[in-house]
């Protein structure tokens, strides 16, 4: 089953999806990291299938961290999630080779149904 890397300074946001995805979305395990350093380093020790990530985070912006996250493993989709959502940054996100981008004040479910399609989940 595929693993999908959760990447928020918001420890109860992490946990909060966490569940979402381990319970509802037909993903085996999580890893957590609560900033882009740790992010980085996880994904040396543990390829995940999938990578999400906050924009907004302390030392590195989920940009940032995409584009670090593509240079080590340029197959492994990311999605960007973010309070503050508006056009520009969607745009920015997708020349980052970010697949998607979400708003974290809407429901999560259109997440966690790309994250299937993406890692091939039926």
């Amino acid at each position: 089953m595929p693993v999908v890397l959760i990447v928020d300074d918001d420890r109860a946001f992490r946990t909060a999806l966490r569940t979402f995805f381990e319970q509802g979305g037909g993903f085996d395990a999580c890893v957590e990291a609560a900033n882009g350093l740790e992010a980085l380093e996880k994904t040396k020790q543990q390829l995940p299938n999938l990578a999400v990530v906050a924009f907004s985070m302390p030392g590195m912006n989920g940009l940032r961290l995409a584009r670090e996250l593509k240079t080590l493993e340029p197959s492994l989709p990311v999605f960007l999630l973010t309070a503050d959502y508006d056009v520009q940054l969607e745009n920015d996100a997708l020349s980052c080779g970010i697949a998607a981008v979400f708003s974290k004040l809407d429901d999560l479910a259109p997440l966690v149904a790309n994250a299937r399609a993406v890692c091939g989940i039926e």
